[in-house]
């Protein structure tokens, strides 16, 4: 059996793929993945019956959805409040509002929750509350792959991925990386990642919730509510008052960012002619990869966090933050 995780970017998926990697190693003697593209799961192949085996990835593809179907592959996804999540992979990538919107990732975010969600085998959580009861989260992921836990286990569990400790861990990388000579004000590196843990050495910042409201001008709150004002309603999110906000929004961007998302989607399912249409419309190709870095032993450049852009804190027995 493979446990895809498969949350939003910047809603604790990486915190969903340590948790159940390491109940899986503890209970089922599994196997870690690491972050696979659609492309490369399928390439894999089906695990040996009885094995299990979990995987990191974002995107849609074939593989994904036929091994669900199949009953080969349970999902786990996670959502967060998307304003939040464009705010924190500005942060992350160091990139302006307008380099993520042209890129498309605000619309890919919706293509991904639409790919996803409802999929069979599928558990959706949230990150509001898996920051709020992080030991619950663990002991609800528990479940759904069949564990039984041990009294306290999930509490222990969720202390040993709290924020200190996926922070001292994400530190550590950082500093390895500049140890090795890398220079992590180099956008290159921002994806660089521990391959056991998929944590980035700039993981964790605050994660607050609703931290976007201090961030967005008017401009790109416009933009928000156009591109995701419904679908935040519809997942019980505090919608924004954009009253007076009417025309703000460049309409242009946003055009240009849907199309940037649904290329990327084709090329995901018919890469020939994405690569064509692409090079006639001036897109850049090979976008869910961004540019590869040299790094240490033990750390890698792989995409773990979405498509490149031209893709959790609290207190002990806390879930990790994403920024």
């Amino acid at each position: 059996m493979d446990v895809l995780c498969v949350g939003m970017y910047r809603a604790c998926s990486t915190w969903q793929y340590e948790v159940i990697a390491h109940l899986l190693e503890r209970h089922r003697d599994g196997r870690r993945l690491g972050y696979l593209t659609g492309d490369q799961y399928a390439a894999l192949g089906p695990a040996e019956p009885g094995a299990w085996r979990v995987l990191k990835s974002h995107e849609e593809h074939g593989s994904f959805a036929r091994a669900l179907a199949q009953g080969r592959a349970v999902a786990v996804y996670a959502h967060r409040d998307i304003r939040d999540v464009v705010y924190s992979l500005m942060h992350k990538r160091q990139a302006s509002f307008d380099d993520i919107l042209r890129a498309g990732m605000i619309h890919q975010i919706l293509a991904n929750d639409r790919f996803w969600s409802g999929r069979p085998g599928s558990i959706t959580q949230r990150y509001d509350r898996l920051i709020a009861e992080p030991a619950a989260g663990v002991a609800e992921l528990a479940a759904h792959l069949g564990l039984d836990l041990a009294p306290g286990e999930a509490d222990r569990v969720a202390a040993e991925y709290s924020f200190q400790a996926n922070r001292k861990r994400a530190e550590d990388l950082g500093r390895k990386l500049q140890d090795g000579g890398i220079d992590l004000a180099d956008p290159a590196i921002a994806q660089a990642h521990d391959h056991r843990t998929l944590l980035h050495w700039n993981h964790l910042r605050e994660g607050r919730v609703g931290d976007w409201r201090g961030r967005a001008t008017p401009r790109e709150r416009a933009v928000l509510d156009r591109i995701c004002g419904r679908w935040l309603m519809a997942h019980g999110y505090e919608p924004d008052d954009t009253a007076g906000l009417a025309g703000v929004g460049p309409a242009g961007a946003i055009a240009r960012g849907a199309l940037a998302c649904r290329l990327r989607t084709l090329s995901l399912r018919y890469p020939r002619t994405a690569r064509v249409a692409k090079r006639i419309l001036g897109i850049a190709p090979d976008a869910p990869l961004a540019p590869k870095a040299p790094i240490p032993d033990g750390a890698r450049r792989d995409d773990a966090e979405g498509p490149a852009v031209p893709p959790p804190h609290a207190g002990a027995g806390a879930v990790s933050r994403p920024r």
